[in-house]
């Protein structure tokens, strides 16, 4: 079975620091995180119930944001917090994680009573940190970077965002130059903001934008039907060939497979939908690529036994736009007979 995704890894730092030391701090009434990186994320928790771990999610964090996630009173079992960046952030999907494989529902909101496989209910596994939550009234937990922003990382969440907008930010680094008050300004005219928003208001703004820039650029793909699906593609790459998988989707969910301007000219695509105990394929599919039964990334298509791999059809996409492609999975493209069984572990 699949149970990892394409997703970069980012160092976010874990710090507790426990509320009841704070001189001068009142008594937490729950467990705080504060984003004090340059990405906007959105948190999973994970609480103790009985033998299991219920897990819910998705809270949203601005950068510089600091807000109650876990209501008080804790036991001193282990609690748990997974976050990822927001999606219309360039350079791939940043984690803030552990070692705890729990469930996740990335097509919405969710809440898991932690019983049952995570790929039966068609759902996701993410690593989970631990965090101290300071039983029984709980602590502050801060999510950094390497760049360590700290009370910059409002405004360095906002350059951030100016950059994924398109506009010319030479570094994030959280400072208020000229350059950030001149791409703030032709923002706000661009999109007709007045006045001025809070930086609150003005990261929303930013953010909606960016998402609305991406539903035009990248690669992406849904699942327009009632079953779940596995996808991956394949592309040129140089004047070789690379494919990438896996990624898996829930009837009704949509995901991004490469982020920002998608240039190139034609894309391949597997999918594979999950029916009745087996996987029926794209009736399209009729270009070779090299795959592997879990998380993959494989340069070449050729010779793909003699690597270790396994090989399967991929059907022809062409990117009309030169700018991105949005493709839909409906029924009607998927064959009725099953030629990819046993395929996963």
């Amino acid at each position: 079975m699949r149970t990892h995704f394409l997703f970069q890894v980012f160092g976010f730092c874990l710090l507790a620091l426990i509320a009841s030391m704070m001189p001068g701090r009142a008594q937490a009434v729950g467990q705080e995180m504060c984003n004090e990186t340059s990405y906007i994320i959105y948190l999973a928790t994970g609480i103790p119930e009985g033998k299991a771990i219920r897990t819910e999610g998705w809270a949203r964090l601005r950068p510089g944001e600091c807000r109650i996630v876990l209501p008080a009173p804790f036991s001193k079992a282990s609690h748990f917090a997974y976050g990822h960046s927001s999606a219309v952030h360039a350079g791939g999907r940043q984690q803030w994680g552990g070692r705890e494989t729990l469930c996740v529902d990335q097509s919405g909101d969710f809440s898991l009573d932690g019983h049952g496989s995570c790929a039966e209910l068609g759902l996701q596994m993410r690593k989970f940190n631990v965090i101290n939550v300071n039983p029984p009234n709980g602590g502050r937990t801060v999510l950094s970077e390497p760049s360590n922003f700290g009370a910059r990382a409002e405004l360095a969440g906002i350059q951030r965002l100016l950059k994924d907008n398109g506009y010319p930010m030479r570094v994030v680094d959280g400072y208020d130059g000229r350059r950030t008050r001149s791409a703030i300004r032709k923002f706000l005219k661009n999109h007709e903001i007045s006045p001025r928003p809070e930086n609150p208001g003005l990261i929303d703004a930013l953010e909606a934008a960016a998402k609305d820039n991406l539903a035009q650029t990248g690669l992406q793909i849904c699942n327009k039907t009632t079953e779940a699906a596995w996808t991956a593609f394949g592309r040129r790459k140089g004047k070789g060939w690379e494919s990438r998988g896996w990624w898996h989707l829930t009837p009704g969910a949509c995901t991004t497979l490469v982020s920002g301007r998608f240039t190139d000219k034609n894309v391949y695509i597997y999918a594979g939908l999950e029916e009745d105990g087996i996987e029926r394929p794209l009736m399209a599919a009729k270009e070779k690529f090299c795959v592997s039964d879990i998380l993959f990334s494989i340069e070449g298509r050729g010779k793909c036994a003699l690597r270790g791999y396994s090989e399967r059809n991929f059907a022809l996409y062409n990117n009309e736009s030169g700018k991105g492609i949005a493709i839909d999975l409906v029924i009607e493209d998927f064959a009725k007979t099953d030629v990819v069984a046993g395929l996963r572990k």
